[in-house]
């Protein structure tokens, strides 16, 4: 097959040769033409000059999604090893070449670095893309060699979670454990009902009848169907508002339960990663980045933040809305969890609803925290609990156009600037200048 030309580098971007793989990856039509099909490229892992690893998508859905990776020379270390592993366990790799470029790519049964834990469940699903052809299995989250959430269909219209990732899954019955002890609800993990035992996999119920960020979308675009194990559901604005009141006072338990935990990385400094990673992209980007996280780094270093055990990633869709006699919500996902300054929680789910309702466009809109609904249940139902909470003692009078949680919010958006590049958008460089339009009308 014939190697096709890169496409044009923007004014904006450094040498095309750093994020070589990374273009073609984002050129969709350049790619399927490459691999005979059409295909989408998402969820973008980039290594300047190094590799690109995705996931690859059939844009109609009747192919379960695989993983893709395009290797610079000289990085071929990884795609030997992905080929090993498929041969070990009968699977298949595709590998090709386009210019200097080796690209390899399979469906997530050969997925290289999940091998280990896509073992143990070979004892009843041999292979995850028949199960899931065959409706036993749904894919419900993919991030290539690091996990994949798959949702097995029981009796009944019962349904179990099964979470398998590359890394071990250290102390999660232990910590969830506490969580719930603490009055956090929680979804706990149950035994493996037959599956091969290794801590790479972890099996959960099925709760609920969706996460909040969906089911808050279903109500205001008026469709049904969340996804559920009981099948399509409708929920009303009541519904949501009490759903969203009640994630704020799970939230408020969390925050201040007796709880050991390790710091979680400190918030500003952690930016710094993404500067380095979008000097490599779009050096104008990068400046940006600079400047906003200075200015962000300053306000969240003149005040002394109360903190406490905090979820770490916390937004409307790890809060999961229960079925009629079931708990309202619980929380879940809890894989950066760790001791911090507990406006972050409150910041990220602010910042999280606000690129919802704008997609990171600026506009009269794009910096408006105050109107954002479900943020303001959220910090109803944190403040109904009376007890301390993320503003230093100030958590029952924390409003959503309070300033010490714009700063946050604006710390939370300024760490998924490059969504847009991650997510395959051929428009990827105006949707971060976009977005960092946003953080500058938000930190005003």
């Amino acid at each position: 097959m014939r190697a096709v030309a890169a496409t044009s580098p923007g004014e904006r971007r450094p040498s095309a040769g750093a994020r070589a793989a990374a273009d073609l990856l984002i050129d969709g039509e350049r790619l399927s033409a490459l691999l005979g099909r059409p295909v989408r490229a998402t969820r973008l892992r980039f290594k300047p000059g190094l590799s690109t690893t995705a996931v690859l998508v059939d844009p109609a859905g009747t192919v379960p999604p695989g993983w893709i990776q395009v290797s610079h020379p000289g990085h071929q270390d990884k795609v030997r090893n992905a080929l090993r592993r498929a041969h070990d366990r009968d699977l298949h790799v595709h590998v090709l070449r386009t210019g200097d470029l080796t690209v390899a790519h399979g469906d997530l049964d050969s997925d290289p670095r999940l091998q280990r834990g896509l073992d143990g469940l070979r004892s009843v699903h041999p292979s995850v893309r028949q199960a899931v052809a065959a409706g036993r299995l749904e894919v419900l989250r993919y991030n290539p060699q690091r996990r994949v959430v798959l949702r097995r269909a029981l009796a009944h219209g019962e349904a179990l979670v099964l979470r398998v990732t590359a890394d071990q899954q250290h102390d999660v019955r232990a910590r969830l454990a506490a969580y719930a002890a603490a009055g956090v609800p929680v979804v706990e993990p149950v035994s493996a009902r037959g599956l091969h035992r290794t801590r790479r996999v972890t099996v959960w119920p099925w709760f609920g009848r969706g996460d909040l960020a969906h089911l808050s979308a279903v109500r205001t675009d008026g469709s049904a169907g969340a996804p559920t194990a009981g099948g399509p559901t409708r929920v009303d604005a009541a519904e949501v508002t009490a759903a969203a009141a009640a994630a704020g006072e799970a939230l408020a338990r969390l925050h201040r339960a007796d709880l050991r935990h390790p710091r979680v990385p400190d918030p500003v400094p952690a930016l710094q990663s993404l500067v380095e990673e979008l000097a490599a992209l779009d050096t104008s980007g990068a400046h940006r980045v600079g400047l906003l996280a200075r200015r962000c780094g300053d306000r969240i270093a003149a005040t002394d933040w109360a903190t406490g055990p905090v979820h770490g990633d916390f937004s409307a869709d790890q809060v999961l809305v229960g079925r009629a006699g079931e708990d309202t919500v619980r929380l879940t996902d809890f894989d950066r969890a760790g001791h911090g300054p507990l406006l972050a929680d409150l910041g990220s789910f602010a910042a999280a609803e606000l690129l919802a309702v704008t997609d990171g466009a600026a506009g009269p809109t794009a910096w408006d925290v105050a109107a954002l609904p479900l943020t303001n249940h959220l910090l109803a139902g944190y403040a109904h609990t009376g007890e301390g909470g993320a503003g230093g003692g100030r958590a029952g009078a924390l409003a959503a156009d309070d300033p010490a949680l714009r700063t946050w919010v604006a710390r939370a958006l300024l760490a998924r600037v490059s969504e847009p590049f991650r997510a395959g958008d051929p428009d990827w460089v105006e949707g971060i200048h976009r977005r960092l339009d946003q953080v500058e009308l938000v930190l005003r």
